[in-house]
């Protein structure tokens, strides 16, 4: 399964926030980890789930504090944010600000997504952690919502001069031992073990109006990010173009990453670095283009299992028997029964 992919950004800001507040040595830090400390000054560049969840541990252990996703959302800065800041300190309201950051939310992270709706004058604007990709928020989710919510206060009162007085704060994660930061930072309304994350609050703040707006340079920047997304959304070209050459190759035996690299006319380790990029490798893809071809097989009944083991180029069914109940739980002939 691919792995969601968050943005540079998000990971600098955690490591220079643990540097300045505590002091935490972020050569140090980025090494714990396994990240070279220059990749913190490509702020384009993207990184997996699982590594970013390994900074977010590693700082969290080396400044001793389980509410810094909640102390780094405070100390939140847009100028920060590259891109997605731009366009919200230059959005006419509050409202705008919302649907802008729903609509880029993909450009810093793909393992959540944000969006709002407004139900008898009140606004529900929620986190939702994706769940179709490999996803850290999945068992992992306190510190980043923390942040999300949190830095959201502060960019209000940041673009509007006003203080956002939730009604409601919803968290998934269950309740903390101490909630004393959370009480000061949301106020009262708090509820842990929820179905989503959620804020609530007041309709008429979306009406606020931005002390930075500025129609035209909102246009230049959105220009830009709107060309950011596309070009994130076309990323996938190479997960999509490996699958579909693997699918075309796989009849009896498995096809090699240098065949399917001359395929797609580029060098093996070019191949390698695309896909590493797309949160994948050709290992992974492989084994998940086999799977879905064993399960679109098994559904005709006409096709005898050992067949299916050959196609998909298992050298005997008793290999194809072991991987298909690592993918399922059960055998073959177990699947294609409960099909009945």
């Amino acid at each position: 399964m691919k792995e969601a992919t968050f943005s540079i950004y998000i990971t600098r800001g955690i490591v220079q926030y643990a540097a300045a507040r505590y002091g935490v040595d972020s050569d140090r830090l980025c090494a714990a980890v396994g990240i070279e400390p220059a990749l913190l000054t490509m702020p384009d560049r993207r990184i997996s789930g699982t590594l970013h969840s390994a900074v977010w541990r590693e700082a969290v252990k080396r400044t001793g504090d389980e509410n810094l996703g909640l102390h780094l959302g405070e100390v939140f800065n847009l100028a920060t944010f590259g891109i997605v800041g731009y366009v919200l300190v230059n959005c006419q309201t509050f409202e705008e600000v919302l649907e802008k950051l729903s609509r880029y939310t993909h450009l810093f992270s793909q393992g959540a997504y944000i969006h709002f709706c407004v139900s008898e004058g009140m606004v529900f604007c929620d986190c939702d952690i994706v769940d179709d990709l490999k996803n850290y928020l999945l068992e992992q989710p306190r510190y980043a919502v923390d942040s999300t919510f949190a830095s959201l206060m502060k960019a209000t009162q940041t673009l509007t001069g006003k203080v956002l007085y939730p009604h409601a704060v919803w968290f998934q994660y269950p309740r903390p031992v101490d909630t004393a930061e959370h009480d000061r930072i949301f106020g009262t309304g708090l509820h842990f073990s929820m179905p989503t994350n959620r804020i609530i609050f007041d309709a008429k703040c979306l009406k606020w109006q931005v002390l930075s707006a500025n129609a035209n340079l909102l246009s230049v920047f959105e220009q830009h990010a709107e060309a950011m997304l596309d070009a994130m959304n076309r990323e996938d070209d190479y997960t999509r173009q490996v699958v579909q050459a693997i699918a075309q190759n796989l009849k009896g035996e498995l096809p090699s990453i240098e065949a399917i690299a001359r395929s797609l006319a580029i060098s093996v380790r070019q191949l390698q670095r695309e896909l590493q990029a797309e949160g994948t490798s050709y290992q992974q893809l492989l084994d998940d283009t086999r799977k879905e071809l064993a399960l679109r097989h098994l559904k005709n009944p006409n096709t005898p299992i050992h067949d299916v083991a050959f196609l998909l180029g298992f050298s005997e069914p008793s290999a194809f028997h072991r991987a298909f109940k690592r993918w399922t739980g059960q055998t073959p002939r177990t699947y294609r029964v409960k099909l009945v």
